[in-house]
């Protein structure tokens, strides 16, 4: 597990190091600032979901609403592969996208999907009703005559 924490951390960082310098240049002259600021913000929603689970992979498996916001986290980058493979064209934006999709979903069946809990104790049976209670101290037969004489 903390082979995946480790790996997701490693793909928040790369999600914010990567884009800027494969951007880089006179590839995208005139672009309105807003779409640029909008692109950035969406940039770092995409790595503070792979940093949530970095962070908190462990908490994970034992807190639900840990699991849940995991969750949501892990959506926006889903959400962002999915429309960028339906709507773009250029090959390298594509693998990008489906390696992004692909590390995503790796994530939410490793950390959000199994919802049992880690138990690393064997839960206690309930007693039963007909046991006898329990005796610490059994007394020998031979006890009683003593004190007798």
């Amino acid at each position: 597990m903390i082979f995946l924490r480790l790996l997701a951390l490693l793909a928040g960082s790369l999600v914010l190091i990567l884009p800027p310098i494969v951007a880089a240049g006179d590839s995208h002259p005139g672009m309105p600032g807003w779409i640029a600021v909008g692109g950035l913000a969406g940039l770092v929603l995409i790595a503070a979901s792979f940093l949530y689970i970095a962070a908190f992979g462990d908490r994970m498996r034992r807190s639900t609403p840990a699991r849940a916001v995991g969750g949501l986290l892990l959506l926006i980058p889903a959400a962002a592969a999915l429309t960028m493979l339906a709507t773009r064209t250029d090959e390298a934006l594509l693998w990008a996208s489906g390696t992004l999709l692909s590390f995503t979903v790796l994530m939410v069946l490793s950390f959000v999907f199994p919802v049992s809990h880690d138990r690393r104790q064997r839960p206690m049976r309930q007693r039963e009703r007909l046991e006898p209670a329990l005796v610490l101290v059994k007394r020998h037969p031979s006890a009683g005559r003593r004190r007798a004489r």
